[in-house]
């Protein structure tokens, strides 16, 4: 999911030929300010227009973080379209929406004076339990491209991406100097998920292309850089749980924080009881301060390198 915002100054004159604010994505600036090309998506109508409403947050499902984002205005009933808006980056929503949040009813969404908790504050700190989830797991389970450098291992001609969950992998280019470097085709390339590795596969690349260069130039170490796809593009549901809960617990400490009980390390009320970590005055935590429930629905997500 990624969130973008979108800003209509004239909406109750647009509103006399359109109806809502479509919206289009892409991997690359280029793609999406061409609205054609791979990887781009016309996500549809996303939000309706409102009277004297000129600011809108909308979120793409569909979409990662770091992809460009372009919107136009759409009449859903004629097809009447505006012209597309510059791309923009879209910012990460977290994992959880503040309405599939609100729905687990995990807890009191209300200030200390009893009003309702502001819909962005919920967000950031559903964003900020999707974080937690991330450093519990050991990689993000947002869906994204990611381009990373690894030192190039001539003898395994392996490379072992950061994240997991790697949905396709792009390109792969080996840097032998700064002028000079081999590329290989998808053809070229063998992804193993379960292993969490990509492998050159074919051999006449690596010899006669990527190790003629080496020799010639002796460079030490080779770095390859490879781009690829990671995350799930729909995030699963004992993760968005554990988010969930999380981002309760967060708010429970929060609360107690405000009420001025911040300074206790643990009480109880009744059966229930509560601890925290000494001098803790924050809304961020540990993965040792997460409900047990949130560490028993991330625990089959924990990341195990085998090599």
């Amino acid at each position: 999911m990624a969130i973008i915002n979108v800003s209509v100054p004239s909406v109750n004159a647009s509103m006399a030929t359109y109806n809502a604010i479509q919206v289009g994505y892409a991997p690359t600036q280029e793609v999406a300010a061409a609205q054609t090309g791979t990887g781009w998506v016309n996500a549809g109508s996303l939000a309706t227009l409102a009277t004297n409403v000129t600011l809108y947050e909308i979120t793409v499902t569909g979409g990662a973080a770091n992809q460009w984002y372009v919107w136009r205005l759409f009449n859903t009933s004629t097809s009447a379209a505006g012209s597309w808006s510059t791309p923009v980056l879209g910012k990460s929503s977290g994992y959880l929406t503040v309405e599939e949040f609100k729905d687990l009813g995990l807890g009191d969404l209300t200030n200390p004076d009893g009003t309702d908790i502001d819909p962005a504050r919920l967000r950031s700190f559903l964003k900020s339990a999707s974080a937690v989830a991330d450093k519990v797991v050991g990689y993000k389970f947002e869906y994204r491209q990611t381009i990373e450098k690894h030192p190039w291992d001539q003898k395994s001609r392996r490379i072992y991406p950061r994240e997991r969950n790697i949905v396709a992998v792009s390109a792969v280019k080996i840097q032998v100097s700064a002028q000079q470097s081999a590329d290989f085709t998808v053809q070229d390339i063998y992804l193993n998920p379960d292993r969490g590795y990509i492998e050159i596969t074919s051999l006449a690349n690596v010899t006669y292309s990527l190790f003629p260069a080496i020799v010639a130039l002796g460079m030490i170490q080779p770095q390859a850089m490879i781009t690829y796809t990671h995350g799930y593009e729909t995030i699963p549901e004992d993760v968005k749980l554990a988010v969930g809960h999380i981002a309760a617990d967060m708010l429970v400490k929060d609360n107690i924080i405000k009420k001025g009980m911040g300074g206790l390390n643990s009480f109880s009320i009744g059966g229930m009881s509560m601890t925290f970590n000494q001098g803790s005055k924050s809304n961020t935590m540990g993965d040792h301060d997460i409900p047990q429930i949130a560490k028993t629905l991330l625990r089959e997500y924990i990341m195990i390198n085998v090599r």
